[in-house]
């Protein structure tokens, strides 16, 4: 993939050199100044807690567009954000960095850095100006493992049914990292707090949009496989043991012989449509699923939402439901997990009832659901002001939530309240 990638930017230097004298350039950016906050002391969505924080939703992004003729152009975007493996950094990203060629109206390559498309908002995830949400739902937000890939996409447009249909396949690789939150410290054995495994994702897959007049549906497969960058394997699912009669517990540590896999290959769908009803009121909707062979963990799971929004002069107030639920069998080894322990004269019970959390931590698990009551205010033609009360229940629990040491997350309920200013220049 560095050979593939050394091509591109090739690509984009010959194309640049050669028509450094017709290139028309353009500029554009974009950001938002967000403020949330819960009512619970421990962390959501890895930064919101009752203390307030800007780290979630704040973020600054530039955009360079490079058209040389008709057919070819480029664009560079970078953006200033959280970092992707440190919730205490901020740095700046590339996000597109990507070479197109238009050879008729009807056909587009790109190749570069760029983004999947198989969320309704993928390309402008990032640009809260786009849409109404203080932010867009997390259930379903959440299910890719990374919305950025390094490769090629072709895509094909037809004119049907007074509209736009349009297939797009893609292929490509990105280095992203994987974020845990462990309760309690194994000593010897691994840290409490953030944990970030940085993994390299392989990703491919096929896009079907049909767009007419402000109405878009989308549905596409996805099929990412990931492999750890630092040298570890991924343990399918940890091995009861009984050391005695009536007793048993769970083992994921090394000295125990774990089912263990090198890659891990996601089969993904995404479904949605954005679509107008009578009385200037938009419905969205999108359902994610995805599924590991042979894991026991929550990234076997599916979510969506469904959205109601209505334009009233300057204001849109919005409602929307959404939910993210793992297979039985995951929250069933999440509760199993959480609520084994051994006897403290058994040999290592310290060691052992701390390592039932952390495998609870480890081995994901999703059980929510929210309800979202907000209204974005359009200041300008170029910025718009949000407001957003969200209410969610976690049931048997959430690796959306960090769980505070010594306890877990379930029955609970976080209210979160967001402030943000977007705009665009």
């Amino acid at each position: 993939m560095r050979l593939y990638s050394r091509c591109v930017w090739a690509a984009l230097l010959s194309v640049g050199l050669n028509t450094a004298l017709a290139v028309d350039y353009s500029w554009s950016g974009y950001g938002t100044i967000g403020y949330v906050r819960s009512d619970q002391p421990y962390n959501t969505q890895r930064f919101i807690n009752n203390r307030g924080t800007l780290a979630r939703d704040s973020l600054l992004g530039l955009q360079l567009d490079a058209k040389f003729n008709s057919h070819w152009s480029a664009t560079v975007q970078g953006q200033m954000s959280p970092a992707d493996d440190d919730d205490n950094l901020w740095t700046p990203k590339l996000s597109w960095a990507f070479l197109s060629w238009r050879p008729t109206n009807d056909w587009l390559i790109r190749v570069g850095k760029s983004r999947l498309l198989g969320y309704l908002n993928s390309e402008n995830i990032d640009v809260g100006w786009t849409f109404d949400y203080a932010r867009l739902p997390i259930e379903v937000y959440s299910t890719a493992p990374s919305v950025d890939f390094t490769g090629i996409s072709i895509s094909k447009t037809w004119e049907q049914w007074e509209g736009d249909l349009s297939l797009e396949v893609f292929w490509g690789s990105t280095d992203t990292a994987a974020r845990y939150s462990v309760r309690n410290t194994i000593p010897g054995y691994i840290d409490s707090g953030p944990l970030f495994i940085p993994i390299q994702m392989e990703a491919k897959g096929i896009v079907l949009s049909y767009q007419r007049l402000d109405n878009l549906y989308r549905i596409s497969f996805y099929r990412p496989s990931a492999e750890r960058n630092d040298g570890g394997e991924w343990v399918d699912r940890p091995v009861l043991v009984n050391p005695m009669p009536g007793i048993s517990y769970y083992s994921f540590l090394p000295e125990t012989q774990l089912p263990q896999r090198s890659r891990q290959d996601i089969s993904t769908i995404f479904v949605g449509a954005d679509i107008g009803l009578s009385h200037n009121i938009r419905l969205a909707t999108e359902y994610a699923k995805r599924s590991v062979k042979e894991a026991s963990g929550g990234v076997n799971s599916s979510g969506g939402y469904v959205s109601l929004r209505r334009q009233t002069g300057r204001w849109t107030p919005y409602l929307y439901y959404a939910w993210l639920r793992s297979e039985d069998a995951a929250l069933d080894l999440n509760r199993a997990l959480n609520q084994t322990s051994v006897p403290a004269w058994i040999p290592n019970a310290p060691l052992i009832n701390a390592s039932q959390h952390a495998a609870a931590d480890l081995f994901l698990a999703y059980d929510q659901q929210t309800w979202a009551l907000g209204a974005s205010y359009v200041l300008t033609s170029k910025s718009k002001l949000k407001l957003e009360w969200a209410r969610t229940y976690i049931g048997v629990g959430s690796n959306l939530v960090d769980a505070p040491p010594d306890s877990e997350i379930s029955d609970q309920v976080i209210n979160l309240f967001s402030l943000s200013y977007n705009f665009i220049f």
